[in-house]
């Protein structure tokens, strides 16, 4: 789970992608290994294709799609949600994955009246302790990134904008669901414990979507310790038929760095440092 501390409403769900069979990356002529070799985070993005979706109902790679939407309102300080979620069509591993989604307590059955009634301007009256907490909008996003043939990718966001205290405070997260089972993956035991945690820590960190800087480090009594913990032990992760990629919100990885950031490096640079047992091993490496 990310915090996210903003200046603006956060607008999620513009790009949905689809990654899947071969990648249209250009192959470099280089040691996949060596300190020269680099993905370009542009050819990354080359291997993803954009899609137009109908209205409200549309299809990704097979998995059916349905954006519900709701608002108490229009004004300054109106609360909404749009949510794009699977549709489950009696698929009862696609339910677990939506109920996961929505909450426990969400009837998956009947989510534009839950939706309804929750943003409606009634209950966020009732809600209201003082005048204050009526200039508090509230935002709930959730929107698919990724479908894969056995893994989809949903990103999540939630919070509230105080309009009155000019402050923003929204958590979003990336998940990975196992499409054969519902449940959410992890990157727990994805890579060898004698791996050069190091070396792949600046491999992730030199491929970021925004420019860091060279790590310093000086002010730091172990400066490998923490650009290690700050690569691998913060933010989310997802990955595509050819590269994984680790996403950041603002100030995850810096208290200076107030953008989202992205990481990535592909498949066969990483594999020599993934164990052999893992899942996301197993889908990339080993034979179906």
């Amino acid at each position: 789970m990310r915090k996210i501390l903003i200046s603006a409403v956060i607008v999620l769900g513009a790009v949905i992608v689809v990654a899947c069979g071969n990648s249209k990356a250009a192959k470099k002529d280089v040691d996949p290994q060596g300190d020269t070799a680099k993905i370009g985070m542009e050819e990354v993005v080359d291997t993803l294709a954009d899609i137009e979706f109908d209205e409200d109902t549309y299809e990704l790679n097979g998995v059916a799609f349905k954006t519900y939407e709701a608002s108490d309102g229009d004004g300054e300080y109106a609360s909404s949600a749009s949510l794009t979620l699977p549709v489950p069509n009696g698929d009862k591993v696609m339910e677990k994955i939506l109920q996961q989604l929505v909450g426990e307590d969400a009837d998956i059955n009947n989510i534009q009246v839950y939706l309804d009634k929750m943003f409606s301007p009634e209950e966020k009256a009732k809600d209201a302790d003082d005048d204050d907490d009526l200039q508090v909008s509230t935002v709930w996003n959730i929107n698919p990134v990724l479908v894969l043939d056995k893994y989809l990718v949903m990103e999540t966001a939630d919070g509230y904008m105080d309009n009155y205290m000019a402050h923003y405070n929204i958590s979003q997260s990336t998940i990975v669901f196992d499409r054969t089972t519902g449940e959410v993956m992890s990157r727990d035991g994805m890579f060898k414990e004698d791996s050069d945690w190091l070396k792949m820590a600046r491999k992730f960190r030199e491929s970021a979507n925004e420019d860091l800087g060279e790590f310093d480090g000086s002010e730091f009594d172990d400066p490998d310790g923490f650009l290690i913990d700050e690569v691998f032990g913060r933010g989310d992760f997802y990955f595509t038929d050819d590269s994984l990629f680790f996403v950041y919100g603002p100030y995850e990885i810096n208290y200076a760095y107030g953008f989202d950031v992205k990481m990535g490096v592909s498949k066969e640079w990483i594999k020599p440092y993934m164990e052999k047992e893992n899942w996301l091993y197993k889908y990339w490496f080993v034979k179906k």
